[in-house]
């Protein structure tokens, strides 16, 4: 039994590549564009013949104006040149061409007289140097080697231009990752410097809480605290001011650092009736720096504390007021930030003590009354000074 044939659909390659070539991922190479430059129509002919559907596109120039004038305008990457041209050698424009197009791939077609032709040509660009006689095959085996060249060519720039685009992309994502490093890198510092804040605080507590929750009457209490305030802070006035039954406050007990003696009490019972009042329902430390902080805080009064930096704190339980406790000294020697934090933690322990004290001491009274710490002064008066510059007044 005859059996015809299986017709069979043949397939058709992509129309820019050349038959067999292809990159990895399997797809055909980009397609390759090509001039020749030749004054003569019959070796147009003859190289068109021999490159057909080799190419993506082929352009023709008769010289070297216009072989320049192609090259540049049709992003061309094969250049083929006929050795003899009306008025000027082909190497001299290939040299011309190679050097404004360094990646143009670059084909002599002609004879070389002698070596230094030769030498010349290679220097110029050229890939390749094809004689007209050379037989038809050879011309067309050596001229499609020179096409896959210059489409390998054309894919390893198009390689480099997405490896330069990916660089670019991953040196953004450096940059962006490296900003959040050093974000992350500032955090932890801030992070660190507050636990560090935290444990210094810890600690301040833990050494006043010792010395002070031993202390149930009120005279060694505020010898204890302004012992302790005096060793971290540093050299300073300080004085500590209570409440009275009365509503108003009274001077509790005093440090004298640079106060002439005989002035010292005058001041601070102004103080008493002046910085007191103002200060004893405010939170945290309050910093009086220089003179324009002294008026907006304590108006005309301000002049009793004249050349001075103050801190100032209300020391409270349960959100009463049981004492108001005053730095200040020299506005040449500022309190700083740790000096505040410092006095931040001295103030919240002292009024805890404090409350315990007097609950201590009116444990026998009704609750309501437990406000006045009148019955509860110290035993000095008011003219017993202390060698160390302490003073306690009722």
């Amino acid at each position: 039994m005859h059996e015809s044939p299986r017709e069979t659909k043949p397939s058709t390659p992509k129309p820019s590549a050349l038959p067999g070539l292809v990159d990895a991922s399997g797809d055909a190479l980009p397609g390759v564009r090509a001039v020749i430059v030749t004054p003569r129509a019959s070796v147009r002919r003859r190289l068109s013949s021999m490159l057909h559907g080799q190419l993506e596109t082929i352009e023709f120039a008769d010289d070297a104006a216009q072989a320049v004038e192609r090259v540049s305008t049709c992003d061309c990457d094969l250049v083929i040149i006929e050795r003899a041209l009306d008025g000027s050698d082909g190497i001299d424009l290939l040299d011309q061409l190679c050097t404004s197009h360094p990646a143009i791939v670059g084909v002599l077609v002609g004879q070389l007289e002698n070596t230094e032709d030769a030498v010349r040509a290679m220097r110029a660009g050229a890939c390749d140097v094809i004689s007209i006689q050379t037989r038809c095959a050879e011309t067309a085996r050596r001229l499609l080697a020179s096409v896959k060249r210059a489409q390998r060519v054309r894919q390893r720039d198009a390689r480099v231009d997405r490896l330069s685009k990916l660089c670019h992309k991953l040196d953004n994502a450096r940059r962006e990752v490296s900003g959040q490093v050093g974000d992350l890198c500032n955090d932890l510092v801030e992070a660190y410097r507050d636990l560090s804040e935290q444990f210094g605080d810890v600690k301040l507590a833990t050494e006043l809480n010792a010395v002070m929750r031993q202390e149930l009457d009120i005279e060694s209490l505020l010898r204890t605290m302004l012992e302790f305030t005096l060793g971290k802070i540093g050299s300073t006035n300080a004085a500590v001011f209570l409440p009275t039954s009365s509503g108003d406050y009274s001077l509790g007990a005093y440090v004298n650092y640079d106060i002439p003696k005989d002035a010292a009490e005058v001041m601070l019972d102004q103080l008493a009736d002046i910085v007191a009042p103002e200060f004893e329902t405010t939170e945290g430390v309050i910093t009086l720096r220089d003179k324009y902080e002294l008026d907006q805080a304590l108006g005309h009064d301000s002049h009793w504390l004249e050349g001075h930096t103050a801190m100032v704190i209300s020391c409270t339980q349960d959100g009463e007021c049981l004492g108001v406790l005053t730095l200040f000294r020299n506005e040449s020697v500022p309190f700083n930030d740790e000096d505040e934090r410092t006095l931040s933690v001295i103030a919240k322990l002292f009024g805890e003590q404090l409350g315990r004290v007097i609950h201590v001491h009116h444990r026998h009274l009704p609750k309501d009354q437990w406000g006045s710490i009148d019955c509860i002064e110290p035993e000095c008066g008011d003219d017993d000074f202390f060698d160390d510059g302490y003073g306690f007044a009722a």
